[in-house]
């Protein structure tokens, strides 16, 4: 943002108005005795721009608007606003170079406005008082504005601070980090434990119903099954081709038994291991339950010392709190051990019972085909290659479906994968809000540079008195080793905001290039810093202003800047009852 020129017109045919004054492209000083309009004319620059400023009765009875002139984006923007004494209202035009006309009559619409139009992004915000609310350029200007009653009382002096953390706040906005209390990231954060419960809960729903389908399916490769169906389908297509002799049939029944043994063999290896299971499941059960004696007989045994009143005669006495507390989770850890036991052997009893008769039908199956073998030694080649055929048809249909169920458990298994990694991506989504922003690597950088220039312009302005080592509190409210700003007074209290409030200017433009590139300083208490300190500290920021393009507007009544062809002397003009001034009627 460039300023271009400042206009102050006459409220009525009797009021008074300035000159059209023109910025500087570096520096602009307002100078001049006390009481020639130096500190309105300053103000209404800020008061074009947003901010709250408080006249005197007088301007408001005898000016009517104050017109801005900027220029942004290559774009001319004129701000027009009126002089209203009434603390709230807002009356403010803005008409950019085609002669678009907006109306503001609200502080917060124009804000949003000027802060869309500026590029800088905003997020809405927590109030001190635990509330949403959105930045203010009033609530921002005051790291580029340092007025003349309060802005060298401290580092930052708003006209409302409402708002938590709000210097921080404001300057993580103009340099583009993530605020610290961000109400759209509590919304999200919100947004993201919702989606977080539900696909937890989904994975619980997805595993349920794996280890359901694992548990009621005895075939653990799939692998195995088409072999075998491979194995029977050949068989069986070889028996639909060709004449089979009897010797034939009885070999197909063999091997038609074999596969029955091998299904059987599987059932009996998944038996055994829930048996085992079972028996370990036992023994860590009575292991546990001994150990819960053991804690019953030690808490009878408290009980008895607290019954005697001389060990301790204290109403309040604690002598066994913490062992008792100990014995009661202890206690309570163990029984729910057991109970999650007592479950698991539950289940595989009920597993094992399913097994063992699954394994008997296994069995009786064999029994019959084993009958059906020994007829088609004595019956007619004919019935018996029907019952075979009949016999393999039956089990590649059980195989098939077999098949089915490890189909259906592979599907279940890649939804569980596919459900975790959403789980696992929403689940670092969310731990995202809980990150420490004051441990962010930009904010980290950023405090070192602020550290380096903040050091340099208190060399500028020539402090002796302030230690070096500086440290930042709320992320950038510096401490100067022991002392905080606040324990600082007179001159040097002065100099440090200063050189505090051209550090950050030159963070700004040097780190993120913001539209906010100025500094407008009223009068900075000339009279209790040397000449040449302040002589030193424009000299170098007129060379910040050559280097990036920034502006400085000051005023003041002793010290008198010597500029070259890119600044501007605002001097009063117009003959008063005492003196010039800078507003005539």
């Amino acid at each position: 943002m460039k300023l271009i020129s400042l206009e102050i017109t006459k409220g009525h045919k009797l009021g008074w108005s300035s000159d059209l004054l023109e910025f500087g492209d570096n520096i602009t000083q307002i100078f001049g005795p006390n009481g020639c309009g130096k500190t309105p004319v300053l103000q209404s620059i800020v008061f074009c721009l947003g901010f709250p400023s408080i006249f005197r009765r007088d301007i408001y009875e005898n000016c009517g608007h104050a017109i801005l002139k900027i220029s942004t984006k290559n774009r001319l923007l004129t701000i027009k606003r009126a002089y209203i004494n009434t603390g709230k209202d807002v009356d403010i035009e803005v008409k950019d170079q085609d002669n678009n006309v907006q109306y503001f009559y609200n502080e917060l619409e124009y804000s949003l406005f000027m802060f869309e139009y500026l590029n800088i992004k905003t997020s809405q915000i927590i109030t001190t008082s635990n509330k949403v609310t959105q930045p203010y350029l009033s609530t921002m200007l005051p790291i580029f504005y340092l007025d003349q009653d309060n802005g060298y009382s401290s580092l930052y002096c708003p006209s409302k601070n409402f708002i938590k953390d709000q210097l921080s706040e404001m300057l993580r906005m103009v340099l583009n980090l993530p605020v610290k209390h961000s109400f759209d990231a509590k919304k999200a954060k919100l947004l993201a434990k919702e989606k977080l419960e539900y696909l937890d809960k989904n994975v619980q729903i997805t595993w349920n119903k794996l280890n359901v389908a694992r548990d009621n399916s005895e075939i653990e490769s799939i692998n195995d099954i088409d072999i075998e169906l491979e194995k029977l389908e050949s068989e069986l297509d070889y028996i639909r081709k060709s004449s089979m002799s009897q010797s034939d049939i009885v070999n197909g029944y063999d091997r038609i038994i074999s596969s029955h043994h091998s299904s059987i063999k599987n059932i009996m290896d998944e038996i055994s291991n829930i048996e085992k299971r079972n028996h370990s499941t036992t023994q860590i059960i009575n292991e546990i339950n001994a150990e819960i004696e053991t804690l019953n007989l030690n808490e009878d045994a408290r009980r008895v010392f607290v019954s005697f009143s001389e060990i301790c005669g204290s109403t309040n006495c604690s002598l066994f709190s913490n062992t008792s507390n100990a014995y009661s989770k202890n206690l309570l850890y163990l029984k729910d051990q057991i109970k999650d036991l007592e479950r698991n052997r539950i289940d595989n009893e009920i597993k094992l019972s399913e097994l063992k008769r699954n394994k008997s039908i296994m069995e009786d199956m064999i029994n019959s085909i084993m009958d059906e073998k020994d007829k088609a030694v004595t019956s007619d080649d004919k019935s018996q290659l029907v019952n075979m055929i009949s016999k393999l048809m039956g089990r590649i249909f059980e195989l098939q479906l077999d098949k089915n169920e490890l189909n259906k458990i592979k599907k279940l298994e890649s939804i569980y994968v596919s459900t975790m990694v959403k789980r696992n991506d929403a689940l670092d989504v969310y731990n995202s809000f809980s990150k420490n922003t004051n441990q962010i690597p930009e904010l980290i950088k950023i405090k070192i540079k602020l550290r380096e220039f903040f050091i340099k312009w208190l060399d500028e302005i020539n402090i002796i008195n302030i230690n070096r080592d500086i440290r930042f509190k709320d992320d950038f409210t510096p401490t100067f080793g022991q002392e905080t700003i606040e324990q600082l007074k007179g001159s040097t209290k002065i100099r440090a905001v200063l050189a505090y409030h051209a550090a950050l200017l030159q963070l700004i433009v040097m780190e993120k290039n913001s539209e906010f590139n100025f500094l407008i300083l009223d009068t900075p208490k000339q009279h209790e810093i040397d000449s040449h300190d302040l002589d030193s500290y424009f000299t170098a920021l007129k060379k910040l202003c050559r280097e990036k393009n920034i502006q400085i507007i000051f005023s003041t009544t002793e010290y008198e800047y010597k500029g070259d062809e890119l600044d501007k002397k605002w001097i009063p003009i117009y003959p008063g009852k005492e003196q010039n001034m800078f507003l005539f009627s």
